[in-house]
């Protein structure tokens, strides 16, 4: 399925959004002639929107002649010839793309020469400004935060836990840090900690993406979630119970790896388990080899990622 990126503090409504990105990637050639687009219901459920929002984009598509719509097959990219023809969509795309960026970069007063350096190091990810980070939170958060930066960022990370701040350790690694972080619970903490050495602080926002899939496989199976640490379980509840309200008729569990009557149930009934990287190959050793298994990936926001990469680029 194409990759959605909806922004509700956006000027555009999610109907123009959807619509623009669906285009964006059949120009792209993301979407090929012939290729079958989700169904409706699949896409307006995997968005969160409203059925005849996607309803009314594939209407609007069809009648644009950029896909067919066949009564009980679904949606289809269509063939375009002549001046409408995707090669030539294409390029007229990429010519407005380059116009508009250069006028962009030359209003910013930036050379040809410098943003042209700029733009082959962003792309590439080469000649970036090794990051010194400490990420200071629950140990758990911080492990997982740390190894997730270190992979996406290839950054120097120092995992912090709170409860280990004043020791001298942790003193000399925020010493060398460039900027620490922390999520938006401990900001007023951890931003007395940054200050007093002189650090930038930057709050770690979450991506939803895990959330939203683990409500979305509760609908309809049992679903737990093991942790390690009784901490990172009060900020799980807060974050389904105050954020998504999880509605379902199956069993959610949400356990620390010490409740050992909660582990051995979760094993027994739970269809899907999501583990924590912390606790990952305990339970991995005491699970049934059928037993689906999942761990989390791509925890941080898109937003904070990109934030770090422009003090990477650009200092």
């Amino acid at each position: 399925m194409i990759r959605f990126n909806l922004d509700k503090d956006v000027d555009l409504t999610f109907y123009e959004q959807i619509k623009g990105q669906l285009l964006s990637a059949i120009y792209c050639g993301k979407i090929n002639q012939g290729d079958k687009l989700p169904s409706i219901r699949e896409l307006a459920e995997a968005l969160g929107v409203n059925y005849k929002t996607i309803r009314g984009i594939y209407q609007r598509l069809a009648r644009e002649n950029y896909i067919g719509i066949v009564k009980g097959s679904g949606a289809f990219l269509q063939e375009r010839g002549g001046e409408n023809n995707y090669d030539q969509m294409r390029r007229r795309a990429t010519f407005r793309l380059l116009a508009e960026t250069a006028e962009k970069a030359k209003q910013l007063g930036l050379a040809p020469a410098r943003f042209a350096h700029l733009l082959e190091n962003y792309t590439t990810g080469s000649n970036l400004r090794k990051l010194h980070l400490a990420v200071v939170d629950h140990e758990e958060e911080a492990f997982i935060f740390s190894r997730e930066l270190r992979d996406r960022l290839r950054a120097d990370v120092a995992p912090i836990s709170l409860t280990d701040v004043e020791s001298t350790a942790a003193e000399e690694q925020i010493r060398n840090a460039d900027y620490v972080l922390t999520t938006s619970w401990h900001l007023e903490q951890v931003g007395v900690l940054a200050d007093r050495f002189a650090r930038s602080l930057i709050e770690i926002k979450p991506s939803h993406e895990i959330y939203r899939e683990i409500l979305s496989n509760a609908q309809d199976r049992n679903v737990a979630i093991i942790i390690k640490d009784e901490k990172t379980m009060h900020t799980s509840l807060d974050i389904f119970m105050n954020i998504f309200y999880p509605s379902t008729h199956k069993k959610f569990w949400i356990a620390p790896l010490d409740r050992e009557d909660l582990i051995k149930e979760i094993i027994q009934e739970a269809d899907l388990i999501f583990v924590s990287p912390m606790c990952w190959d305990e339970i991995r050793k005491r699970t049934p080899a059928g037993k689906e298994l999942k761990t989390y990936e791509n925890f941080i926001s898109e937003e904070t990622i990109n934030q770090l990469r422009e003090l990477q680029l650009l200092g």
